[in-house]
């Protein structure tokens, strides 16, 4: 290194004494006289000096490159040379396999650098030799060519020591569902088929499949399609002209009856009674007939009467449950859809378990959007405590040291002040790494949120961090107020907490 000459004569800041009683002049120099030299920006109020030895400032240089490339080989590949590696005659042996030669020891300059032997004096004592850098240029490329490599051989050292911290393999998570699921699986395809073959099981399932699809999703949806969108509608069960020929039939054979049973009745009241299809004379008349075996035929007639009205009884028995089953037709098909829904929602639950359990490719939205509100939780709680605090408590203090404190006092009584309306670094910083979780939540997950919610979080996350401008911090409280009232997925549904 370089600098100014100290002043003539010796001090003791600026002559030192070996052990053979020779001296070594060493520069020294005063920090504010060369501002522009190592620890320029250095003060000290009692004009302090600091001592600059050339000698060791190369050594210095040379062992900081040395440990810089140690480093980089232990963060790079196995194997892999660094720039400029023949600079260094070491590492040319290293990588050659070379292990007869000249020690370590005795090599640990670079190839740019060279020692410096002094001569002897008239003692005969030798001072120690001296490194000198002679190739300044080649010093510069290889330094500048390392910090080049830094980011690589640290980038590669970061995925090791990531893939180190990987959790296990979903098969060595997961692997009591495989010790369990695997043998009772292999057992119940095997106690099935061995009787009759894989072939009959194949063609029993699909008949199920096809019979339960048929009873409970096809036959049903196309009874509410015909009754809603078509004319047809839903097929009676009674025959209605049946019932109608039964109905005139009936009072034909009552009109009959009273004609030559009760001939004297006046003619308004038989066509009443046989209109109403009233047989109540007919009942008294059959009481009174069984009595008597000579009147069979009068039995006989009036059973058949009676067996008339109990089939017109019947056929309207069966209009009424047409009309019953045709005012709940669709109640009724969608009862008969019931179980298909059931069981798809059942199939689609298990099925998602196992998929997230098994492969871990995905998480459900009501997770995303919990491990999203727990972040802005956290945000909150940083931002809260930050919202204009108390100043610090007064000092015990007493006597001498009262007087220096209040003024220490005053000091923090301005910065809490200041504190009061933004945040420190290091509250800064963390809430930098709030934002940021809520960021990689938003880009992994986002097709779990709508395009529009995607682009307001993000402008509000935008302002939180203060990158569209200064912000306070009951601004930023403000902001996240906004965000709890606005989208839907930040309001949290009690009835999931209630389970």
């Amino acid at each position: 290194g370089g600098g100014a000459a100290a002043p003539p004569g010796p001090s003791p800041q600026n002559t030192t004494t070996n052990r053979k009683g020779t001296k070594k002049k060493q520069i020294s120099m005063k920090i504010f006289n060369h501002s522009s030299f190592v620890g320029g920006n250095v003060s000290n109020s009692r004009g302090g000096q600091i001592m600059v030895d050339g000698d060791a400032l190369t050594r210095w240089s040379i062992d900081g490159i040395k440990v810089v490339r140690d480093q980089l080989y232990r963060a790079g590949l196995a194997g892999a040379q660094l720039p400029y590696y023949e600079n260094w005659p070491n590492e040319v042996r290293h990588f050659n396999g070379d292990t007869v030669g000249i020690s370590d020891a005795e090599i640990d300059h670079p190839s740019w650098a060279k020692k410096d032997v002094a001569e002897a004096n008239d003692n005969g004592y030798a001072a120690p030799t001296s490194i000198v850098i002679n190739d300044l240029p080649g010093m510069a490329d290889e330094v500048s060519s390392l910090l080049q490599s830094i980011e690589l051989n640290l980038d590669q050292q970061r995925q090791r020591r990531l893939n180190k911290l990987r959790p296990p393999s979903n098969f060595r998570r997961n692997w009591y569902m495989f010790a369990l699921g695997i043998p009772t699986a292999v057992y119940a395809t095997y106690h099935v088929c061995k009787d009759h073959g894989g072939y009959f099981l194949l063609k029993e399932v699909l008949a199920k499949i096809n019979e339960f699809c048929k009873e409970h999703i096809s036959e049903p949806c196309f009874s509410i399609y015909q009754e809603l969108f078509t004319r047809t509608g839903r097929i009676d069960v009674n025959d209605r002209k049946a019932r109608i020929d039964t109905i005139e039939s009936l009072k034909r054979m009552i009109r009959s009856w009273l004609d030559e049973t009760f001939a004297d009745m006046p003619e308004a009241e038989k066509i009443a009674m046989s209109n109403n299809m009233d047989i109540s004379l007919i009942e008294e008349l059959k009481e009174e007939s069984i009595k008597h075996i000579y009147e069979i035929n009068s039995v006989v007639r009036c059973s058949l009467i009676e067996m008339q009205f109990i089939k017109k009884e019947l056929l309207n028995a069966l209009v009424a449950m047409d009309e019953l089953m045709g005012s709940n037709e669709i109640n009724a098909r969608l009862a008969a859809m019931t179980p298909a829904v059931i069981l798809v929602v059942g199939i689609r639950k298990v099925f998602r378990f196992v998929f997230y359990a098994l492969f871990k490719s995905g998480a459900p939205k009501q997770e995303i959007y919990a491990s999203f509100r727990r972040t802005i939780l956290d945000i909150e709680r940083l931002l809260l405590m930050r919202d204009d605090p108390p100043p610090n408590p007064p000092s015990l203090s007493w006597g001498s040291t009262q007087i220096a404190r209040s003024d220490i006092e005053a000091d923090d009584a301005e910065t809490n002040q200041k504190s009061r309306q933004t945040l420190t670094a290091a509250d800064l910083g963390m809430l930098l790494l709030h934002i940021h979780e809520c960021r990689t939540i938003l880009w992994e997950n986002r097709r779990r949120f709508d395009s529009d919610v995607l682009r307001n979080v993000s402008e509000d996350l935008a302002e939180i961090a203060g990158e569209r401008g200064p912000v306070s911090v009951r601004q930023q409280l403000q902001i996240l107020s906004r965000m709890s009232r606005t989208y839907k997925f930040m309001k949290v549904d009690y009835r999931t907490m209630i389970g």
